[in-house]
């Protein structure tokens, strides 16, 4: 992670409703008025959403079939709360954030599941949510053929988080200490 990365994480709290708010106005003020600098930063999100799509049925399927039998759910509210690369992501794509629910314990279930699932399409999900699988949803992916094209995929989509996350260090204005 790069140094303009590691400050904001290192003195904005996302997960607090103030640090939340000041990240939300950074990112909106960074893409708003540096369109030019952030195009390739735009192109790599659209690649790892993409990919995301491409992975999407192999994983909906996988879910459909091991998610519902569980007694452990995976799909928690640490894992669903959009992180500082998450929103480089998504403000790439000029895609509205869900309202978060700031309070609560960690280990309670994600406020964005239903009895249907997630209601956020999985690329744009958080993602604590799409880099999560858990052993039993791993075992049961790994029985099929589809399973190397899948993980092929998700670390093309992790080269590319990474270097959207680098590109989009490179062309930021970090606020003062």
């Amino acid at each position: 992670m790069s140094r303009g990365i590691d400050f904001l994480i290192q003195h904005y709290d996302i997960r607090s409703p103030d640090g939340y708010k000041y990240l939300i106005h950074f990112m909106e003020d960074t893409f708003l008025h540096n369109l030019r600098e952030h195009e390739k930063v735009r192109k790599i999100a659209h690649k790892i959403r993409t990919g995301l799509e491409k992975i999407n049925p192999f994983v909906e399927a996988s879910t459909a079939l091991i998610c519902p039998s569980c007694k452990h759910v995976c799909c928690i509210r640490k894992h669903g709360f959009y992180n500082l690369e998450d929103l480089i992501y998504m403000f790439a794509l000029n895609k509205k954030l869900p309202e978060p629910f700031f309070g609560g314990n960690e280990n309670d279930t994600c406020q964005f599941l239903t009895g249907n699932g997630c209601t956020i399409e999985r690329q744009f999900r958080p993602s604590g949510c799409n880099w999560y699988f858990c052993d039993s949803l791993l075992e049961h992916m790994e029985t099929f053929a589809e399973y190397q094209d899948f993980d092929n995929e998700i670390a093309e989509i992790a080269g590319l988080w990474l270097n959207m996350v680098e590109e989009f260090s490179r062309n930021i204005n970090l606020p003062p200490e």
